[in-house]
């Protein structure tokens, strides 16, 4: 998740405001988290700026800086700055330093072949042991389609590229191919074999993009597309830190508008409690990976209507979820009558 630091410099109005009600600072802190951020620190400051604020946002916080900023602009000037993590910019300046790839071997029999052998060390062991149960419901939903397709999740966990990989019929799973940010998995240089470029492209099946590439970072999907391969997309962009879906961003729906290809939602349910966000442990718990029916779009369809049909799809589930509990997402769920709704709700 990138990082920002927010500079402010009240107006007369502002102080004047600040003086009379001390806990409108915190104001900040929930216009910053309705844009999905997390804040970190905040300070006033002695100087030229008067107060500093530092939060971690979603990818795609950029095209809402503005917005954000004019939000603030009533009672203070702002400036919002990205940052870069010391290490990585180190890594980035040096002799070494730089991304590599797409790599289109990765598409050949051979590297397919390759991809089979490493499974287990890639995915397996990291689902398998902690998934329990791992419930699949939906494979036959792909039966229908018989060329490439994307596949789109919700976004949660650091887990959940691995567990939707598993989840994936074996005929569609062998030629899936995901994106990943290219400035954290294909950096050169790294001495670990599983942030190695090529393990990433070899191993895991995925592809760099880079973070605010624009249309550009569409090329190589678009190609794999047009060679028959499936995708894997989190149109959310990020994992997702509150209790309602991220905005979708159109890169799903430009190409399957473009290639004409359907959209197959998937929903994860409980891996925001395996390893939730910010965390390194994995807690063992059960898990469900449901595939909903493909969405097919008709002709004319526009790119903001196609974002729509795909949120719509995962937010319905998304809603049951959120009010009865992860079981609430599997198809066979049937909601509790209304007597025994209240009876639950009464000890709250």
């Amino acid at each position: 998740m990138p990082r920002y630091v927010l500079l402010m410099r009240y107006h007369s109005e502002g102080f004047r405001a600040f003086k009379e009600q001390p806990a409108r600072v915190l104001e900040i802190h929930d216009a910053l988290a309705r844009w999905e951020s997390k804040v970190l620190a905040s300070y006033h400051m002695l100087g030229d700026w008067d107060q500093i604020t530092v939060f971690d946002a979603p990818d795609n916080f950029k095209a809402y800086r503005a917005t954000l900023a004019q939000e603030f602009g009533t009672t203070a000037e702002t400036e919002i700055l990205p940052t870069i993590d010391q290490d990585l910019f180190t890594k980035l300046i040096s002799t070494e330093a730089g991304t590599v790839g797409p790599h289109p071997w990765q598409i050949t029999l051979w590297a397919k072949l390759a991809r089979l052998a490493f499974r287990h060390h890639a995915y397996g062991r990291w689902v398998y042991p902690y998934c329990k149960p791992l419930i699949i419901t939906g494979r036959e939903k792909f039966r229908s389609i018989q060329g490439p397709c994307i596949v789109v999740a919700n976004h949660t966990s650091h887990m959940d590229g691995l567990v939707l990989h598993c989840a994936l019929p074996q005929r569609v799973r062998w030629n899936v191919y995901s994106g990943a940010a290219a400035d954290r998995w294909f950096i050169k240089g790294r001495k670990e074999l599983v942030m190695q470029p090529w393990y990433q492209s070899l191993a895991m099946g995925t592809f760099p993009i880079q973070r605010g590439g624009g249309s550009k970072a569409l090329d190589y999907p678009k190609w794999l597309l047009d060679k028959g391969c499936n995708l894997i997309i989190f149109p959310e962009g990020t994992r997702s830190t509150s209790r309602s879906m991220a905005k979708f961003r159109h890169g799903v729906s430009i190409l399957a508008l473009e290639k004409r290809v359907p959209v197959v939602p998937v929903f994860l349910a409980g891996l925001k409690k395996l390893r939730p966000k910010g965390s390194r442990e994995i807690f063992p718990g059960p898990v469900g990976a449901h595939i909903l029916d493909p969405i097919y779009f008709p002709e004319g369809t526009s790119v903001p209507d196609a974002t729509r049909m795909i949120y719509d799809a995962l937010n319905a589930v998304h809603t049951r979820v959120g009010h009865y509990g992860d079981e609430a997402a599997h198809p066979d769920w049937q909601p509790p009558e209304r007597g025994n709704r209240e009876v639950r709700a009464a000890p709250a």
